[in-house]
C-alpha cells in the first residue's frame, strides 16, 4: 500500500475547514471536499473512511495545535500572575488568528459527531495539565470558582473580544491584549 501524501491531507483539512466556515458541518459532503480539493472521492476516503472520522480526526487536531501552543506559552516557574496572563494572550491570539479553526470546533461540538467520552479519555493526551486554577486558588488570588466556570468565563470573553477585533472595535496589539487581560483578571481575582 502507497504510503499517505501529508500534502494531500493538509490540503483535505483546510479545504474541510472551509467548507464548515462556510456552510456549517451539515454542508461538508464528501463528495464536495473530494472535488475541492481535486480528488477523487475514492481517494477521500483513503484518508478518511467516513465524515465521522474525518470531523473527529480534525476535531482533535485542533484541540492538539491549542494544547501545544499554551504548553509553550505557560512557564511553570513564572508567578500565578505571569502564567494567567500567558493563558489569557493565548487564548484571545489563537482565537483570532485561526477563525476557521474555533469555528470548527464550535460546530463539531454541537454536531451528533461530538462524543463527549471520546473526547474525555483523550483528554490528558489533548489538553495539558496544570495546576494553574488551583494554585490561583490556594494562594487567594483567584475567587473560589470551579476550573470549568473559570475556564467559560475566559472562553466567553475571549470570543467576545475576538468579535471586536474581527468587527474592527479593536486592533489585535499589545494594548488590547493588556486592557482585556485587566478585565477578565479583575472578574476572575478575589
Amino acid at each position: 500500500m502507497k504510503p499517505k501524501d501529508h500534502t494531500k491531507e493538509r490540503a483535505i483539512i483546510k479545504h474541510a475547514l472551509d467548507i464548515v466556515s462556510e456552510t456549517g458541518i451539515a454542508g461538508l459532503k464528501m463528495s464536495k471536499l473530494a472535488k475541492r480539493v481535486g480528488i477523487s472521492p475514492s481517494t477521500l476516503y483513503v484518508y478518511f473512511e467516513t465524515k465521522e472520522a474525518l470531523i473527529v480526526s480534525i476535531g482533535f487536531k485542533i484541540l492538539k495545535k491549542i494544547s501545544k501552543g499554551l504548553l509553550s506559552a505557560l512557564d511553570e516557574s513564572n508567578s500565578f500572575e505571569q502564567k494567567l496572563h500567558a493563558k489569557w494572550t493565548h487564548m484571545l491570539q489563537f482565537r483570532v488568528k485561526n477563525e476557521k479553526e474555533i469555528n470548527f470546533m464550535e460546530n463539531w461540538m454541537q454536531s451528533p459527531f461530538f462524543d463527549k467520552t471520546s473526547l474525555m479519555k483523550q483528554g490528558d493526551k489533548l489538553m495539558p495539565k496544570t495546576n494553574l486554577f488551583q494554585e490561583g486558588r490556594e494562594t487567594g488570588l483567584l475567587k473560589d470558582l470551579d476550573d470549568k466556570i473559570i475556564h467559560s468565563i475566559l472562553s466567553g470573553m475571549a470570543k467576545q473580544y475576538a468579535s471586536l477585533i474581527k468587527e474592527g472595535h479593536l486592533k489585535m496589539n499589545q494594548q488590547t491584549i493588556e486592557e482585556s487581560y485587566s478585565v477578565v483578571s479583575d472578574a476572575l481575582k478575589r
